[in-house]
């Protein structure tokens, strides 16, 4: 593979490229702060993502990162955000979509290996569910934890919950320690 030096395109005509390569798919195009920045809607976000990989005059075969944002009173109230990056045309997209709150995203492990944890972690924090995902379980709180800690409806002091309820260790045994005192 060939790595880019420059970009092949302005973030103009990148964002023509995109627009000529996915028509439909595509809700709007923007450049925002001289980034490109494309919305696509969750029912074709899948195959948005596969025709900007697969496209030989885009080439996003590198998913750097999934993350979402939480807007609590809108409808769709989580917007995932992918950023693709192509080495080959040395090229960077921001791809957002919306979600509601019981409303799945598709998995993109089947295009991209990186997604895999990046979507665990979404679900962890966000709540957001990822249809297809071959291992969607908690990957930073505990499993059975009930709450998703960066929505913004999330206490800031931490859910009122009992000590033995999450504060345990590998062995699910109360940990002891200065705050907590003695397990009992």
């Amino acid at each position: 593979m060939q790595v880019a030096a420059l970009p092949k395109y302005s973030p103009a005509e990148l964002l023509d490229k995109v627009r000529e390569a996915l028509g439909p798919a595509l809700e709007s195009a923007e450049i925002r702060l001289g980034d490109p920045v494309i919305h696509a809607p969750v029912e074709r976000l899948y195959e948005a993502i596969e025709k900007l990989k697969s496209h030989p005059d885009l080439d996003f075969a590198m998913l750097t990162s999934v993350t979402a944002v939480h807007w609590p009173h809108d409808a769709k109230e989580y917007e995932l955000v992918y950023h693709l990056r192509s080495l080959t045309h040395n090229l960077l997209l921001a791809v957002k979509s919306r979600v509601a709150r019981d409303e799945p995203a598709p998995s993109l492990t089947p295009l991209y290996k990186a997604a895999d944890w990046q979507e665990r972690e979404v679900w962890d924090l966000m709540g957001v569910k990822f249809e297809g995902h071959p291992d969607l379980r908690r990957i930073l709180m505990p499993e059975g934890y009930p709450w998703h800690p960066l929505r913004k409806e999330f206490p800031v002091g931490g859910p009122d919950f009992p000590i033995d309820a999450f504060q345990t260790d590998a062995h699910h045994q109360v940990r002891e320690d200065e705050f907590w005192g003695e397990p009992g």
